[in-house]
């Protein structure tokens, strides 16, 4: 199994350390061996959020309009002109959010900085008053559909062979080179996020890979076993599959009740584990912003020392 560290761009770190922490944070997993750093994307926070957040029991926000969020196409560039082996991902970019022919320009540049290791997680949006706040309150409703033709697009801007051209509902463009194309061919991989069936079916068109969050081992199993059905259906051989997930709200009783539920996500089928989970016990309420980095690379110090030669 692979592991993940999320670097903190999303809430994590103020002003001071700002983005400085998110850099202190991949430079630390690079030096300790781990083999992912990710980002998270949102752009505003709106203040009144009534939108079921799906991630958890209550449906309620974990979120604050005070928090800060750093943008992750600018953070992942940054990362990649700091570290040389890391893959850099995202968990997830809500894709409706940005004009596809500006995100392929941005991760084929960024993937060019880090030489080929953009690993691009996407996800169709669950906050309904962000996109009013962004001004495509008229994506919402078919937030699904604009994803798949976007993604389209960026493809076909990735692999283009000379001046391209792209028509469909919510993208046209006609004769437009789009240079460079990205390092990875025959492009970035795609990793799939979400839980619902139209997730998964997005999976088995075009997804490299499928990135779930805060599931447990049966989730994961079960997950697994859908996704794996939808490909079939799609005539794609499961096997191609890179599963990954993010460890939100994933607790852990100490180093040993942790390497076994490693296992026993392993065993579920999980190959790429983001996000490392703390084995102290700490009260978040009231920490500054150079408390939680401490308490971070400490956390990523005692996993690589405790758990990963343990799980690897």
């Amino acid at each position: 199994m692979e592991f993940g560290v999320v670097t903190g761009n999303f809430g994590t770190f103020g002003a001071d350390p700002g983005v400085a922490g998110c850099l202190a944070v991949a430079e630390a997993a690079e030096r300790l061996g781990y083999d992912s750093v990710w980002v998270h994307d949102h752009i505003v926070m709106p203040s009144n959020v009534t939108s079921r957040y799906l991630y958890n029991a209550t449906g309620d926000s974990p979120f604050r309009a005070d928090q800060y969020i750093y943008d992750p196409l600018a953070v992942m560039a940054a990362i990649g002109a700091r570290t040389s082996r890391v893959r850099i991902g995202t968990s997830v970019l809500i894709v409706p959010y940005r004009n596809p022919l500006v995100l392929a320009k941005s991760l084929a540049t960024i993937d060019h900085i880090s030489h080929g290791r953009v690993i691009l997680g996407i996800g169709v949006g669950w906050m309904a008053e962000e996109f009013t706040a962004l001004g495509i309150g008229e994506l919402w409703a078919e937030r699904g559909r604009v994803t798949d033709e976007f993604m389209a697009a960026c493809v076909d801007l990735w692999t283009q062979a000379g001046p391209s051209s792209f028509h469909g509902k919510w993208v046209s463009y006609d004769d437009v080179g789009a240079n460079p194309q990205p390092v990875q061919q025959p492009h970035i991989p795609i990793w799939v996020g979400g839980k619902t069936k139209p997730a998964l079916r997005r999976v088995a068109r075009y997804g490299t890979g499928y990135h779930t969050v805060a599931s447990t081992p049966a989730e994961v199993r079960d997950e697994v076993a859908a996704v794996s059905a939808e490909m079939e259906r799609a005539g794609r051989d499961p096997t191609e599959l890179v599963v990954s997930m993010l460890a939100a709200f994933v607790v852990a009783d100490g180093r040993d009740h942790l390497i076994d539920l490693i296992g026993e996500y392993r065993d579920a089928g999980l190959h790429h584990l983001v996000g490392i989970p703390s084995m102290r016990s700490r009260d978040p309420g009231g920490r500054s912003s150079h408390a939680r980095l401490h308490d971070a690379l400490e956390d990523l110090e005692e996993f690589a020392a405790d758990v990963l030669p343990a799980v690897r």
